[in-house]
């Protein structure tokens, strides 16, 4: 509070050094009754100065002080002129002058309009004193306001104060229902200010002083979250904010959809559906809440429900003329028909090849369909057509990483860092990642390093799968007991809803790392000794599905993955909830040794679906429709990307030929 205070008296001020000094006497009074004198006597002190800076300017000067003292905000010049019937040309020179003697600034330009004020508040304030004899001296009605919360000012009334400025007690509380708090607007100001110039550091201080002085401004709470995300905050920070903007507004939608989009990411399914649920109430004929709340319900099982919001949020959108739509498109589709998910994705890629949401989709949905090589392919492409973007480097780099090329998959990682220093701030794990490639090279002191070296992820998701690759990394330093002691943490720690099985990264690095059945032993003893103790089996079942695709390595032949299978049956077989995950082990295996679609259609419909289309795709050899349209979409994009190059270059390259001297006959 004191450093917004020191604000307001800056505010009031507008930088004059004489004021500080001014000012200086009463700064510390305690009380009303101790302030209003010295302020009085500031008010004479003042008035003859203001007075005496009048006196030394030209009449036309003199006349535009006026103009903007009266109309009191900031004013354009057309406006200036149009008050003292006098050009816009000789206005605009004359402000220019009176702004390089300190007597005005420029406030704004929007558009073709400049706008300016005065400089001080505090000129026009003492410049009025004459003219308010025997009413409020607005110049204290307004240090009031700056100086006192509206909360404040309230506890002042209750207090009772009775003397000399009373009436100016009662003018401030007045004007705090009709008007805005000015150190807020001053201070929202300043943080959009930095928001857009990048500076999240110090729109972070100006939001929190904001909320010092109204702890029930939402945009102000609003602006924190933001300062928070970009700067790489915990969740639970960004949450405790977000939940504060509908404390004071229940009706603000995007409030309730980042709670939403936060709680899914700290696994807190329930939660989240809630909150899907009430941007819906609000947002029903959106199609962005609609999707949402679907995915919502689709992860708590109520399926039927959920699609019924998909098919809404289809209708929604209509006939998708964007990339935007065209993504959220996909993301209706991804679940249930993946394949009409893929041509979305590349319908927006179409339209904007630097969507790069498009990219990420698009990618994801190829890794889970096991289209490795297709993945590779685009993403190797992508580099070459947009070398400068390091996010295309990232995913070029997890490409390389599925296809165990890890020597290419770390040169891409650090070139993505070498483009983006930063980029591990924005949610993209690379230096996760880029710590799995090191480990799977055999560098596993490389890859604690890297671990430690790197600044504590926001996201709880990425903060799990940090944890978790820290404890298998001390395990294959031969930190035996540290590392088991890690693992039963993060069994402990993070929430049964952040495991999925694509995160257990460790089932691929150790059948990836060694192909001695004794170390696996080893390994897989502990995991599920431990995982049994937190009741987390299902998810290391999970896992070991998700991670059939390690079969599908060069180095990993039939015989590697048969150990691999027999190894788990022996250690893991009398769990009840490893049966069914050990039972579609052995169908990856056995699909593995004989492409045969009969070791699939041995399993009951439901289980099958659970390794149907992308084992199939892991060791598909010829290309089909989908590896056919995606070529004829990296056809497209590169046209499109050539043809804005060649845009870019054509008025320089005319520029070029206009200044070159003619040619000589020939």
């Amino acid at each position: 509070m004191g450093r917004a205070r020191v604000r307001a008296v800056h505010y009031l001020a507008g930088g004059n050094p004489r004021i500080y000094v001014v000012f200086y006497d009463f700064l510390t009074r305690e009380s009303l009754d101790d302030l209003v004198r010295p302020f009085m006597k500031l008010i004479d002190e003042l008035t003859p100065y203001y007075q005496a800076r009048m006196d030394r300017l030209a009449p036309l000067q003199r006349g535009i002080i006026d103009i903007m003292r009266w109309l009191r905000g900031a004013i354009t010049i057309k406006e200036i002129a149009r008050q003292a019937m006098n050009t816009s040309q000789t206005i605009s020179a004359q402000l220019g002058r009176l702004k390089d003697m300190g007597y005005v600034t420029q406030a704004a330009a929007l558009g073709r309009s400049n706008y300016y004020e005065l400089r001080e508040p505090l000129m026009r304030f003492c410049l009025e004193v004459k003219e308010q004899r025997g009413r409020t001296v607005e110049l204290f009605v307004q240090f009031l306001r700056v100086w006192y919360s509206e909360t404040e000012l309230a506890r002042l009334a209750l207090d009772g104060v009775i003397s000399l400025e009373q009436t100016h007690l009662r003018e401030a509380m007045q004007r705090t229902r009709s008007e805005q708090d000015p150190v807020c607007s001053m201070l929202k100001t300043e943080f959009q200010t930095h928001l857009v110039a990048g500076d999240y550091q110090a729109a972070l201080e100006a939001a929190e002083l904001a909320i010092q002085r109204d702890n029930d401004d939402k945009e102000s709470w609003a602006c924190k979250a933001q300062c928070l995300e970009a700067l790489g905050h915990g969740l639970e920070e960004q949450l405790i904010c977000w939940r504060r903007v509908t404390e004071i507004d229940p009706s603000d939608y995007i409030a309730w959809n980042k709670q939403d989009f936060i709680l899914n990411q700290l696994g807190r399914i329930e939660e989240a559906l809630l909150a899907s649920a009430n941007a819906l109430v609000l947002e029903a004929d959106n199609y962005f809440p609609n999707i949402s709340h679907a995915w919502s319900l689709k992860q708590v099982g109520r399926h039927a429900e959920a699609q019924a919001y998909f098919d809404k949020a289809l209708e929604l959108i209509g006939e998708p003329k964007t990339a935007r739509a065209w993504i959220q498109s996909g993301l209706v589709w991804v679940m249930d028909r993946p394949e009409e998910a893929l041509r979305a994705y590349g319908k927006a890629l179409e339209l904007n090849p630097l969507a790069g949401d498009g990219w990420r989709l698009l990618w994801i949905l190829l890794l889970e369909q096991g289209r490795y090589r297709l993945w590779h392919q685009m993403a190797e492409q992508m580099t070459v057509l947009l070398p400068e973007e390091p996010i295309i480097w990232f995913y070029f780099g997890n490409a390389n990483a599925e296809l165990g090329r890890y020597k290419a998959a770390l040169a891409a990682y650090d070139q993505a860092l070498k483009i983006d220093p930063n980029l591990h701030r924005k949610e993209e794990p690379v230096t996760l990642f880029r710590a799995l490639v090191l480990s799977n090279l055999g560098c596993p002191g490389a890859a604690l390093e890297a671990l430690e070296s790197t600044p504590a992820p926001a996201s709880e998701i990425i903060q799990f799968r940090h944890a978790l690759v820290y404890a298998d990394i001390l395990m294959w330093l031969d930190r035996w007991e540290g590392g088991c002691a890690e693992l039963d943490d993060v069994l402990d720690r993070f929430a049964p809803g952040l495991w999925t099985g694509r995160d257990l990264y460790i089932i691929t690095k150790l059948i990836a790392g060694t192909q001695n059945p004794a170390i696996w032993k080893r390994f897989i003893a502990v995991w599920l000794e431990l995982f049994a103790r937190h009741e987390r089996l299902a998810q290391l079942g999970q896992g070991l599905v998700w991670r059939i695709r390690v079969l599908a390595l060069p180095w990993i032949s039939d015989s590697v993955a048969r150990a691999w299978y027999d190894t788990w049956l022996e250690l893991a077989g009398d769990f009840e909830e490893m049966v069914l995950p050990l039972r579609l082990l052995k169908a990856g295996v056995d699909y593995k040794a004989t492409r045969d679609p009969q070791v699939l259609l041995a399993l009951a419909q439901e289980e099958r679906r659970l390794l149907e289309p992308w084992l199939i795709n892991l060791f598909r050899e010829e290309p089909d429709a989908i590896d056919r349209e995606m070529e004829n979409l990296l056809h497209v994009v590169k046209q499109r990307l050539t043809q804005a190059a060649e845009a870019e270059l054509m008025p320089r390259a005319a520029t070029t030929n206009a200044a070159d001297p003619p040619a000589a006959d020939a």
